[in-house]
Formats: C-alpha cells, sequence, structure tokens
C-alpha cells in the first residue's frame, strides 16, 4: 500500500513538473526594448553638451605656450560615457615637461594658462614622444544606445550634422565609432592676378 500511494506521488510530481515546463515553454519571450530613435534636435543637445569638453579642449589647443596644432576626438566605448581629448604635440614643450613630471597642480596650470572650464572637467593628461600633449576628459553620455547598427549609424550622422554646425571652423569625420575633428585650413589666396 505504501508503494501505491508513493507511486501516486510520484505520478502527481510528473504531472505538475510536466505542465510547469510546458506553461513556460508557451509563454511569449519579452522583446528587447527598442532604444528611441536619435532626433536632430537631439543630436544638437549631444551636440552642445559635448561641446562644453570640445570648447575648453580647443581652447588650450591654441594656447601660444601650451598648445599647438593637432585634432579634437571624441569616442563612444562600449558601456562607458564618451571620451573627449585634444591631441597636439605641445610645440613650446610647456605643457608637455608639465605633464612628463607630473606636475599638474591646478593652481599652477590655471596659472599657466589651462583653461578653467577645461579643470572643471577633471582632464587626464598623459604625453608620447615627440612632445605630444594628449588631454581627456569623460562627458555624460549624450545620445541613447542604438538598437541596431543602422541606428547608431544614423545617429552618429547626425550627430557629425550637428558637430558641423556647431563647429563651422572644423572638419568633422567619422572613423568608426569615433569623431575626429581638425581645423580647417584656410583657402590659400589666389596671388596670379
Amino acid at each position: 500500500m505504501h508503494l501505491f500511494f508513493l507511486a501516486a506521488g510520484v505520478l502527481l510530481l510528473a504531472a505538475l513538473l510536466l505542465t510547469y515546463l510546458t506553461a513556460a515553454r508557451r509563454r511569449p519571450e519579452p522583446r528587447p526594448l527598442r532604444a528611441p530613435e536619435l532626433s536632430p534636435q537631439a543630436a544638437d543637445r549631444a551636440a552642445d553638451l559635448l561641446g562644453e569638453a570640445l570648447d575648453p579642449l580647443a581652447q588650450l589647443m591654441a594656447h601660444p605656450d601650451l598648445g599647438g596644432p593637432g585634432f579634437l576626438t571624441v569616442q563612444f566605448p562600449a558601456g562607458e560615457d564618451p571620451a573627449v581629448s585634444a591631441q597636439y604635440p605641445n610645440i613650446n614643450e610647456v605643457l608637455y615637461r608639465r605633464t612628463v613630471r607630473r606636475e599638474l597642480d591646478r593652481q599652477e596650470l590655471l596659472a599657466a594658462g589651462v583653461p578653467e572650464a577645461l579643470l572643471r572637467l577633471a582632464p587626464e593628461f598623459a604625453a608620447e614622444g615627440g612632445g605630444v600633449v594628449q588631454a581627456a576628459v569623460r562627458v555624460p553620455c549624450p545620445l541613447p544606445a542604438p538598437a541596431s547598427r543602422a541606428a547608431r549609424d544614423h545617429a552618429l550622422a547626425l550627430l557629425v550634422s550637428a558637430l558641423e554646425r556647431r563647429y563651422p571652423d572644423m572638419s568633422v569625420r567619422r572613423l568608426g565609432m569615433d569623431l575626429l575633428l581638425t581645423p580647417r585650413r584656410q583657402a590659400a589666396h589666389d596671388f596670379s592676378n
């Protein structure tokens, strides 16, 4: 008799397990949430947000002692806030020497001419060979995470257009997931007249 109750219990347990597994298979899988598409207005807001880092980095590059000709980069690493950086050869090597020696006291950098707006963003300075300085900051993510490659390409194209409008004196190019901003060269004068 005990075997009868044991067998009935096992059958009942098997029936419950089978019912549970069958019901679990019938449930529809939750659909992944689509990220909102980037609108031209949102791209303009993103360009303004990136501009809070791009503007002081461009001022640093234009400084007669601390700067030099170079380029600005916006990188979008997966899962992180965008990194905005300036990379250039520091012609007079004033900032380059400070960076190599790690003499980066805020008050001394201010006195030397580093824009205060840049120092508020807590930049990281690095030095490369040949007097090259890189100053980089992180900014809050201005773009929604794209749901597809096509959406990402569309978002970056809108951002390139917004940055071109904001910086008409800069060339804005996309290199993969990075944006490269370089000063436009002045048109050569035609002296043939």
